[in-house]
């Protein structure tokens, strides 16, 4: 009797173990899935409020002016460096495809912003912005659509994230 006794108590035991050892990686799984949305959405804001500001430099850009142009270099410089965070971001299984598309967006985001950047600088070094004036249309209006599809997947990030 005793023994069986013992042998149920060490059971139950062992199981109630594993249960908690399985919550727990549970709760790691979720801080960290909490963790990634949290980045995405505070890096894609980020972006975000840059655009505003680089839209307004762009807007008034003049290869002449030394620090409008510092400055509209500058907002650039500090969005490759948001577009490579997002690039860095782990995310769990659980996010992949979400993760792959919003990737793909700010690679293509940091490869305009880039090619900009080149543009700018050469037209301010040269104080020449004819090849700046020929090209930066076509890039912003590419660079434009693929921040837009970038801020849709984050809003639909946090959205399946609320959802789950």
């Amino acid at each position: 009797m005793k023994k069986n006794i013992m042998s149920r108590s060490f059971i139950i035991f062992i199981s109630a173990m594993l249960m908690f050892v399985l919550a727990g990686c549970s709760n790691a799984k979720i801080k960290q899935n909490d963790n990634y949305v949290s980045s995405v959405k505070n890096l894609v804001n980020d972006t975000v409020n840059l655009n505003r500001t680089l839209k307004e430099q762009q807007e008034g850009f003049n290869c002449h002016d030394e620090e409008k142009s510092r400055q509209y270099i500058s907002t650039m410089d500090s969005l490759a460096d948001g577009f490579q965070q997002i690039l860095k971001l782990q995310a769990t299984n659980e996010f992949d495809e979400y993760d792959k598309s919003l990737k793909t967006r700010a690679k293509a985001c940091l490869q305009d912003i880039t090619k900009l950047r080149s543009l700018t600088g050469y037209a301010v070094k040269n104080e020449d912005d004819t090849f700046y004036q020929n090209d930066k249309q076509d890039i912003f209006d590419k660079y434009k659509s693929e921040c837009d599809a970038m801020r849709e997947i984050s809003s639909e990030i946090q959205t399946y994230w609320r959802n789950a």
